[in-house]
């Protein structure tokens, strides 16, 4: 892996390199917008785009992570406001916690503190956390968690299945939503296996109380299969990659509701004229999303 210097990273913090894009999510029978997830991404002077699975990291083992989580947390409330300030109401944003984050003494009374100002502004909070996050002090993360569920927080466990899964923990955990892996996403329609662990994850979710959310929804005949097992929300290329907050707002406006998989037509497509058509409406507004 592709190592970046802590010196580098943190220059590239102060000179604004480090970008917030979100993902819309959906639920995916109504096509009702469910929030937004907020992702790190880092734009060089040079004009590339050095991948989160390569800094994410380094933010983690350099220590950066604690700073650069607070200033997500703080932009991300800035863009909601943005964003209702023009008639958009985004509903809930999600962030990534690291476990670095989370087991910090300072990191609960904080985010408690954030939330105050979050629901003033109509906007709510939900927490994404890996199964590898909770397995060092469980108690106490529980413990934490509730307190935060109590604040209007909402909890999603990660790349649900690819982890250490405990299904006693997961019992214990206040989560609302399993979130199923896009591995799982990308092989479900041409691995049995897959397909038998994707349909497993919802049920068992539907039975524990939770909602399932799919990432990486890429065609339509994925969209199709999800449909079919009941999972409640889905986020993926195949409705809009992640964008900045301007070109996501003309995004949103333009849009038009994506066709439920049971109307839609045989024909499979990831980018259909529909999404032709938004594109060309945001690259009107002057916006980039390429």
């Amino acid at each position: 892996m592709r190592r970046v210097p802590r010196e580098r990273l943190k220059r590239a913090f102060e000179n604004r390199e480090l970008q917030v894009h979100y993902q819309p999510k959906f639920h995916l029978d109504t096509s009702e917008l469910r929030g937004v997830e907020a992702l790190l991404r880092w734009h060089t002077p040079a004009n590339d785009w050095i991948s989160p699975s390569i800094f994410v990291p380094m933010l983690e083992e350099t220590g950066l992570i604690g700073e650069v989580g607070a200033w997500l947390f703080e932009q991300a409330a800035a863009d909601a406001d943005w964003w209702r300030r023009r008639g958009l109401d985004i509903g809930r944003i999600a962030l990534n916690v690291s476990p670095l984050q989370l087991r910090s003494d300072d990191f609960l009374p904080w985010v408690l503190n954030m939330c105050g100002s979050w629901n003033s502004q109509g906007t709510a909070l939900d927490i994404e956390l890996t199964e590898s996050a909770l397995l060092s002090e469980p108690e106490r993360i529980v413990d934490a968690m509730e307190a935060l569920v109590g604040a209007n927080v909402r909890f999603a466990l990660d790349d649900f299945g690819m982890g250490y899964s405990s299904l006693d923990l997961l019992m214990r955990l206040p989560v609302s939503y399993l979130k199923i892996d896009r591995s799982f996403i990308a092989r479900m329609l041409t691995s049995c296996k897959a397909s038998a662990l994707v349909e497993a994850i919802v049920r068992m979710a539907h039975e524990i109380g939770v909602e399932t959310i799919a990432e990486g929804i890429e065609t339509a005949d994925q969209l199709q299969r999800l449909w079919e097992l009941n999972c409640e929300i889905g986020q993926g290329h195949y409705f809009c990659p992640a964008m900045a907050r301007e070109p996501l707002l003309e995004w949103l406006r333009a849009r038009p509701s994506f066709r439920r998989p049971h109307d839609r037509p045989s024909q499979d497509t990831s980018m259909s004229d529909r999404h032709r058509n938004v594109a060309a409406a945001i690259a009107a507004a002057g916006y980039d999303i390429t």
